[in-house]
């Protein structure tokens, strides 16, 4: 009897000793890993001139210019992005929207929150970093974005292409039988 109960006390000794290593792995304030995972995302980091094409339903597509100035903030916590885009021919008809992506160790991908110019609404997307690829990607599902239908989006931006990043961005309205590329750009840097 006392053997089984010293025997009982080592294995709950030793589940109550590993609890906090494992709950230090997930927890929101764990600076080293956020920051081990946003190392992966500086090849975005700086000022970006942008060829955004807008892929129409009916099969055309609209070009615009635009720009990405990308920094790091608070500590390398997060990436914030600004960005512009406008009609080629009259860049006061443009509009514009930040970014913040962070890695959340808890969740264990990257959280992106859009913010838009003349619009309340406010897009959060979960995402992970493909190492093999160089490819951060994302999805998100918003409810209700144009008023009356749910909207499932994903992006892919690829980082591993010398000196120039490309980024799609992919939809599906819950009324669509199939997603379509919404956008893509090619970011180069400012010189």
């Amino acid at each position: 009897m006392l053997r089984n109960y010293g025997c009982a006390l080592v294995l709950a000794l030793s589940a109550f000793l590993c609890v906090p290593a494992l709950q230090a792995q997930d927890r929101a304030d764990d600076a080293n890993t956020i920051f081990r995972n946003m190392e992966y995302l500086k090849p975005l980091i700086g000022n970006w001139n942008a060829v955004v094409r807008f892929h129409e339903r009916d099969g055309s597509i609209t070009e615009e210019e635009g720009s990405y100035r990308i920094s790091s903030v608070l500590d390398g916590t997060y990436l914030e992005q600004e960005v512009e885009f406008h009609a080629k021919d009259n860049p006061g008809k443009h509009h514009s929207f930040l970014i913040f992506i962070t890695y959340n160790p808890v969740t264990r991908k990257y959280d992106s929150t859009y913010l838009y110019s003349r619009w309340a609404l406010r897009v959060s997307e979960a995402g992970e970093y493909d190492e093999r690829t160089k490819e951060y990607r994302t999805t998100a599902f918003i409810p209700l974005e144009d008023g009356t239908r749910d909207e499932s989006v994903r992006t892919i931006t690829k980082l591993g292409r010398g000196k120039r990043i490309e980024y799609e961005h992919y939809s599906r309205y819950s009324n669509e039988s199939a997603e379509r590329l919404n956008l893509d750009v090619v970011m180069t840097p400012v010189r």
